[in-house]
C-alpha cells in the first residue's frame, strides 16, 4: 500500500478509516501500514481526537421566541431610512476600529492631491518654443507657386460632361 499522506490519491482512504467508513479488510491493511508509518498514525490519532471533541460538543439552546425576535429586527431594519442604515453601518466600523486607519489613509491621499501639483513642478515653455518659424529660400517659394499655377491649368474649366 502507498502511504496516503505522501500520495494524495489515497488520502480518502485515511479519512474513511478515521470516520469508520472503511471496510474490514481496508481497515486491516491501513492499520498494518500505520504500524510502520508515524505520519499516518499521528494523522489518525489527531482525527480521532477531533471526532471525539465534536461528539462532546453541544449546541447552545435557542429560546422559543428566537424566530419571532429575529424577523421583528429584520422588519425594523427594512423599514428604517437609508441614512439610518448608513449610520448603523458606520457605527459598526467605529466599533471595529478600522475607521481610524481608514480616515488616516483618506487624509493622506487628500493631502497628496493638494500638495502635489504637476503644473508647479514643470517649468513653462518659453513662448518662442511654442511657435515654429521656418526660413524658406525664395527659389522654394517660386517652385511652389509654379506648381500651383500648373495644377490650376489642369483642372477642368467647365463642369463634368454628361454622356
Amino acid at each position: 500500500m502507498q502511504c496516503p499522506i505522501k500520495h494524495m490519491e489515497n488520502a480518502g482512504v485515511l479519512l474513511d478509516y478515521c470516520a469508520h467508513k472503511l471496510n474490514v479488510e481496508g481497515s486491516a491493511v491501513l492499520e498494518r501500514h500505520m504500524q510502520s508509518c508515524a505520519a499516518c498514525r499521528e494523522f489518525a490519532s489527531d482525527q480521532r481526537m477531533i471526532w471525539s471533541e465534536l461528539d462532546k460538543w453541544k449546541p447552545a439552546v435557542i429560546s422559543e421566541d428566537f424566530d419571532r425576535k429575529l424577523y421583528a429586527r429584520v422588519n425594523q431594519h427594512e423599514r428604517s431610512h437609508w441614512w439610518q442604515r448608513f449610520l448603523s453601518g458606520a457605527g459598526m466600523l467605529i466599533e471595529g476600529k478600522p475607521a481610524v486607519s481608514l480616515a488616516a489613509a483618506c487624509l493622506t491621499i487628500i493631502a497628496g492631491i493638494f500638495l502635489y501639483s504637476p503644473e508647479k513642478t514643470r517649468p513653462a515653455a518659453p513662448p518662442q518654443e511654442l511657435s515654429r518659424v521656418e526660413a524658406l529660400e525664395p527659389e522654394q517659394v517660386e517652385r511652389g507657386l509654379e506648381d500651383l499655377e500648373m495644377l490650376k491649368q489642369l483642372s477642368p474649366i467647365a463642369g463634368p460632361k454628361s454622356f
